[in-house]
């Protein structure tokens, strides 16, 4: 599972729509109150959809979006 742990790492992340993106998380959310608002804010280093990539953006993933992650060095 994704935790604060996991804030200013480089993750390897595939996701349940398909994509594989190499990203760098920024932010962790693990709010209790509700499982909508948990999630990760990160900046993309790679992905295998490339029309996704927006110059200058931040992403949002939903923590239930994630299929299985693992760390890559730097």
């Amino acid at each position: 599972m994704l935790t604060r742990e996991h804030q200013d790492k480089r993750l390897h992340v595939e996701f349940k729509d398909g994509e594989v993106a190499d990203v760098q998380v920024l932010m962790v959310s693990e709010c209790n109150e509700h499982e909508d608002c948990r999630g990760i804010v990160y900046d993309l280093i790679s992905t295998n959809r490339p029309d996704r990539i927006r110059k200058g953006a931040a992403y949002w993933a939903d923590l239930r979006d994630v299929q299985s992650f693992r760390e890559i060095g730097e």
